[in-house]
C-alpha cells in the first residue's frame, strides 16, 4: 500500500514538475517588450561618437565592444526597435544608434538600455519609444485617474491660451489635460498590434510587456505651482499615472522605472528629483517601481568646455566640444556617454525587478 502511494506521489511529483518547467519555458519564449516614454530626455539628444571618445572610460569599456561592429555601429538581431514618435514620422528596426533626434549617429536611452536587457534576456527583446519634447506631466500626460483641475484652475488655463488663441474654448483647455497621455496608450496599442508586419522574425510569437522606462520631468520643474508645494502634486500624479498607464496596457504589475531628471547633475538634485523618488517609495509599489538615479552620469568634462564656451569658439575649440556635446544642460549637454550609461541603469533596474 505505503509503495503504491509513494508511486503514485512520485507520477504526480513528476507531472507536476514537468508542467511547471513547460510553463516556465513557455513564458521564457514570449518576446519580452519594453515601453520607454518620457519628453525630450527620453528623445534622446545624445550622438554616439561620444562613446569612441570614452571607450577607455570605466563605465564604457567592459561593453564598448559589443556596440561596434568593425568601424561601424552593431546592429542587434535579438533586440528590435519601433519609435512611431520619431519626429512626428516612424522608424523601426534592429537596435543601434539613429533612434535619437540628432541625427543619423544620435541616441537616448534606448541605446543603453537595449544593450544591457539584450545581453541578459534570451528570449527576443522589442523596445517601443514613444516620446515627445517639451511635455508635463501636470498637463500633457496628466493621468486620466486625477481628473481635471478646478474652474479656477481651467478658466486661468484658458486665459492663457487665448493669448495665442483668441478662439479657444473651455472644451480646448479640458481636451488639453492628458492629450498626450492617450496619445502614449494608442501609439503604444497600435506598435503592439502590428509586431508582427514590423518585424517578421518574431512573427507569430506571443509577447508580454515586460517593462516601462519613464524619463521626464523638466517642465514639471519649471511649473511654479508645482514648485510652490515641493512638487507633491507630481508625486501624486506620477503614482496615478503608473496605475492607469499599467491598466491601459494590460500589464499590472509590469516593472516599473522612474528615470531620475538630473540636467544639471549632482550640483542641481533637490526637491523635484525626492518628489520622482518618493513615488517609487510608495508601499503599494514596493519591489516593481524602482527610481533610478542618474545625476551620476552627468559628463562633468563636456559641462567644463560648455561653460568655457568652446561650442561657439575657435574650430580647435568646437572640435573638443563636438567630442563630447552637442546641446544645453536641460538636455545632458547633448553626451552621447550620459545617455549611453543612463540607459544601462535603466536596464539593470528592470532587470533586476524581473528577477524579483
Amino acid at each position: 500500500m505505503i509503495k503504491t502511494r509513494l508511486t503514485q506521489f512520485v507520477v504526480i511529483f513528476v507531472a507536476a514538475l514537468t508542467f511547471v518547467q513547460m510553463a516556465a519555458a513557455e513564458s521564457k519564449a514570449k518576446v519580452k517588450v519594453f515601453i520607454l516614454t518620457g519628453q525630450s530626455n527620453m528623445e534622446g539628444k545624445g550622438r554616439a561618437l561620444h562613446l569612441d571618445t570614452y571607450k577607455a572610460d570605466p563605465l564604457i569599456k567592459d561593453t564598448y565592444d559589443t556596440l561596434k561592429k568593425g568601424e561601424g555601429w552593431a546592429v542587434r538581431d535579438d533586440v528590435w526597435i519601433t519609435y512611431p514618435t520619431k519626429n512626428g514620422g516612424a522608424k523601426s528596426g534592429g537596435l543601434t544608434v539613429g533612434y535619437g533626434t540628432k541625427g543619423e549617429d544620435s541616441i537616448g536611452p534606448e541605446f543603453g538600455f537595449g544593450h544591457t536587457v539584450g545581453e541578459a534576456i534570451d528570449s527576443p527583446v522589442v523596445l517601443v519609444k514613444v516620446a515627445w519634447g517639451g511635455k508635463s506631466l501636470a498637463v500633457d500626460f496628466h493621468p486620466p485617474s486625477a481628473g481635471l483641475p478646478d474652474q479656477v484652475g481651467l478658466d486661468a488655463m484658458l486665459e492663457r491660451m487665448k493669448k495665442k488663441n483668441p478662439q479657444a474654448t473651455l472644451d480646448d483647455v479640458k481636451a488639453k489635460y492628458g492629450y498626450y497621455y492617450r496619445q502614449l496608450v494608442e501609439e503604444t496599442e497600435k506598435a503592439l498590434a502590428d509586431l508582427d508586419k514590423t518585424f517578421p522574425a518574431i512573427k507569430g510569437q506571443e509577447y508580454e510587456i515586460a517593462g516601462i522606462v519613464w524619463h521626464q520631468g523638466f517642465n514639471d520643474v519649471i511649473n511654479k505651482d508645482l514648485k510652490a508645494n515641493d512638487y507633491a502634486d507630481y508625486t501624486k500624479w506620477l503614482a496615478m499615472f503608473i496605475k492607469d498607464l499599467r491598466k491601459d496596457l494590460k500589464a499590472p504589475n509590469a516593472p516599473f522605472v522612474i528615470g531620475e531628471l538630473s540636467t544639471g547633475g549632482l550640483s542641481r538634485r533637490g526637491v523635484f528629483q525626492k518628489a520622482q523618488a518618493a513615488t517609487a517609495d510608495l508601499p503599494e509599489f514596493k519591489g516593481n517601481v524602482t527610481f533610478v538615479p542618474t545625476a551620476e552620469y552627468y559628463d562633468t568634462k563636456a559641462e567644463e568646455l560648455y561653460k568655457k564656451n568652446f561650442w561657439k569658439g575657435t574650430e580647435e575649440e568646437k572640435a573638443q566640444w563636438r567630442a563630447v556635446g552637442n546641446d544645453r544642460p536641460y538636455h545632458y549637454l547633448g553626451s552621447g556617454k550620459t545617455y549611453y550609461l543612463k540607459g544601462r541603469a535603466f536596464g539593470k533596474a528592470t532587470l533586476q525587478m524581473m528577477n524579483n
